[in-house]
């Protein structure tokens, strides 16, 4: 019986550092604990003389995250992202024939036919956001669309005085700029309508990394 009794407190004892064990595992395991705090933004565009229609992002919880009617290069899109959430992978898909049936007098939602899942937090580097916590700035998470799948890519968006300036508002003597790219693609960088620094993004087929002036 005694025997019995030393068995049951010890097994008692254990529960809580099993406990504790379970939720550190779990803890670790979380993905959206590297990004708590940032504050992170999307922009989306597309290759040169590509066109999609009905683009749509989903994230790891099915939640739609992004929709356009139509995306190409000239007309991007870049926002804030709602609810501090980075995805762990996202969903694209776009359609063909979507729109107004004048003869069915119906919705056609179309077919699908892009439809690509490709990872995101995993992807960017603890460099990155260790940088973004000691010097402050906003990731940006990047995606540009293909004809055959989506580049994704992030970087840094830091406000920095501009120097020499003298207007007394603050908000006008600032100005964006953009550290630590990665990822699959980076834009060129264009003043004036020059461009400045080229821009780059890895041929998923070669593996090269081919220069472009947008």
């Amino acid at each position: 019986m005694k025997i019995l009794k030393r068995k049951l407190t010890v097994v008692l004892t254990m529960i809580p550092l099993i406990a504790a064990c379970t939720n550190l595992s779990h803890r670790k395991h979380d993905p959206q604990r590297r990004f708590r705090g940032m504050g992170c933004v999307l922009v989306i565009d597309a290759m040169r003389d590509v066109e999609v229609f009905g683009l749509e992002f989903y994230d790891d919880r099915g939640s739609e995250i992004y929709g356009k009617a139509v995306q190409n290069l000239r007309n991007q899109s870049m926002f804030a992202l709602g609810g501090i959430y980075v995805p762990v992978t996202v969903r694209a898909t776009w359609r063909e024939g979507r729109g107004w049936d004048d003869q069915k007098k119906i919705w056609n939602e179309g077919v699908i036919i892009g439809d690509y899942t490709f990872p995101v937090a995993e992807r960017i580097p603890d460099e990155v956001l260790n940088d973004i916590r000691e010097h402050g700035g906003n990731l940006r998470l990047k995606f540009r669309v293909q004809s055959d799948g989506v580049l994704f890519g992030w970087d840094i968006e830091r406000a920095l005085p501009i120097p020499n300036c003298n207007t007394r508002e603050v908000l006008t003597c600032m100005a964006t700029h953009l550290f630590s790219p990665g990822g699959d693609f980076k834009e060129a960088y264009i003043s004036r309508g020059k461009v400045v620094e080229k821009g780059w993004y890895i041929d998923k087929q070669t593996g090269q990394k081919i220069e472009t002036d947008y």
